[in-house]
């Protein structure tokens, strides 16, 4: 159980620093040009890394869950 505790928690790591990356990068993104000639800023690389990030909590309680009842059951 402590090792599958220690992959997930990787696991979110990973998530965490894909979604870092993906976020930093929309901040540097082109805007978009709206119709009427004002520039917006794409939203989906922002939602994508909120689902990321999401996912990654998900996959860290999960993890967490796992070491303390190896932890407690030895």
């Amino acid at each position: 159980m402590p090792e599958l505790a220690q992959t997930l928690a990787f696991v979110a790591a990973l998530l965490m620093v894909i979604s870092i990356v993906i976020w930093s990068s929309w901040l540097r993104g082109p805007l978009l040009q709206r119709l009427d000639g004002q520039r917006a800023a794409n939203a989906a690389p922002a939602a994508l890394a909120m689902k990321l990030l999401i996912a990654a909590f998900g996959v860290s309680a999960v993890a967490a869950i796992l070491a303390i009842g190896g932890w407690i059951s030895p």
